[in-house]
């Protein structure tokens, strides 16, 4: 089993997915990943596990929650990154490795082990860390600069972040990171959240697990800004109470977080945050956003944030939502701006973030598209005023016009100057127009959004030639 296999095995167990769709989230060719479910398939089938499946296009596999627990219960389902991971948290955390022992908790070679510790070793040394060999006994860390604190950082938040999701039941970072209560930490924050009102997430969850950890580690971490902490003192007495177990100067901090994140700041690490701004300015030039509204600029910047985060530290998570031929036009304007900056991430997260600009586009362009008409089949409409009341809850300072749809027919011209867009129910008019339920309140919102944005992408393409 190797990395790419248990890859695919990670996004099969949290969706079904097309060949095509496999090769844009893993960002492999279709090829190569019609081999690797073969090599899975015939894993499985020895391990007497169903293999994986084609149903209706796609890839999908059926294990039964025991059938779960016993095969990713199995250390061969660790990729390389995770034993990365794990040897360099257990050794800067305890300060002294063996590798021998570590060894036969993983199951691998000697060869095998002293590659990836070899890493370790790199990354300690580039970064002006210090560690000696201890004859007999292993490896000793004597010192950890700066920069290895921010990388151990990095990835005890990528192990957080994972702990619903990873294949691994058996991560081995359990047992030593267990001492720190994070299941208890996790429940006291999630009522701190709520009680202020802060949108929770578990990329934040995984954050304050991480800072638990490190604060108890390295005492000098400090996140309080230049600012006014005065207003939140609602927040710092939820903290005293719900955790009253945990450490005074851990309470601090958190309070200095949270008070950061609710000031509207993005309390992210700076080289994270560097790349989600300099990614942010361009996306607001690119697509004509400089004046978008603080709350959507700080939405996307940490939407940005996380997605950076997650394609760094390879955190294959990933929500799937069906994309339009829309949204493709946008999605390709944004891997533009990618390839210009030199940046990457998932597909998921791209696909996530062209809805989000969707919703900027559109409030800052519905004005453009004011006149619209909706023809119906029959003469007689009950419901013309119900539904126009509806429409301008979306559409405030737009002008609806309901007719019947013979009217259309009798004058075509007068209709097609006096309105931006016409949309009917009445098939025979296929030709001319757009054929929609118009009854169907979400599908004449749809296709009006459409509209709107494909007008906009019209004037951008004519403004760039």
């Amino acid at each position: 089993m190797n990395d790419t296999n248990i890859n695919i095995l990670t996004l099969l167990m949290q969706d079904t997915f097309m060949l095509e769709e496999l090769s844009m989230y893993l960002n492999l060719e279709t090829i190569s990943i019609t081999k690797s479910i073969k090599q899975i398939n015939l894993f499985l089938e020895g391990e007497s596990y169903p293999k994986i499946e084609m149903e209706d296009d796609r890839y999908a596999i059926f294990l039964s929650k025991e059938q779960q627990k016993t095969l990713f219960n199995r250390k061969i389902l660790m990729t390389s990154d995770e034993i990365y991971d794990y040897l360099y948290v257990k050794f800067i955390h305890n300060k002294f490795i063996n590798l021998e022992e570590e060894r036969e908790k993983l199951d691998l070679s000697r060869s095998s082990i002293f590659r990836v510790f070899t890493k370790v070793k790199d990354s300690l040394n580039e970064n002006e860390s210090k560690f000696k060999y201890v004859h007999g006994k292993g490896i000793e860390l004597n010192y950890l600069s700066p920069k290895n604190l921010h990388i151990f950082f990095k990835i005890l938040v990528k192990y957080f972040f994972k702990m619903d999701f990873s294949l691994n039941r058996i991560n081995l970072l359990d047992d030593v990171l267990k001492i720190y209560n994070s299941k208890e930490l996790t429940i006291k924050l999630v009522s701190v959240f709520k009680e202020n009102k802060i949108s929770l997430s578990s990329f934040l969850i995984a954050f304050l697990c991480a800072l638990n950890v490190c604060i108890k580690l390295f005492k000098e971490i400090n996140l309080k800004l230049d600012c006014d902490y005065g207003k939140y003192g609602n927040l710092k007495s939820s903290l005293n109470n719900h955790l009253k177990d945990f450490d005074l100067k851990y309470q601090e901090q958190v309070f200095y977080f949270l008070a950061n994140n609710l000031s509207s700041a993005v309390p992210f690490e700076p080289e994270v945050l560097a790349k989600a701004k300099k990614l942010t300015l361009r996306i607001k030039e690119i697509f004509n956003l400089d004046e978008i509204e603080s709350i959507y600029e700080n939405m996307l910047l940490k939407k940005l944030c996380y997605s950076i985060f997650k394609y760094e530290e390879k955190i294959l998570k990933v929500k799937k939502i069906e994309i339009k031929s829309i949204d493709s036009v946008i999605l390709n304007i944004f891997n533009d701006i990618l390839k210009t900056e030199n940046m990457n991430i998932y597909f998921s997260d791209k696909v996530i973030l062209v809805q989000m600009l969707k919703k900027f586009i559109l409030d800052r362009n519905k004005i453009e598209t004011n006149k619209i008409l909706l023809l119906f089949n029959e003469i007689n409409i009950v419901d013309d005023l119900f539904l126009r009341e509806e429409l301008k809850k979306y559409f405030n300072n737009y002008e609806f016009t309901i007719e019947p749809s013979f009217f259309y027919k009798t004058n075509k011209e007068f209709y097609n100057n006096k309105y931006h867009l016409i949309l009917s129910d009445e098939p025979s008019l296929k030709d001319d127009l757009k054929i929609i339920n118009i009854l169907n309140l979400s599908d004449v919102v749809e296709n009006i959004c459409d509209y709107i944005l494909q007008d906009y992408l019209k004037r951008r393409k004519a403004s760039t030639n």
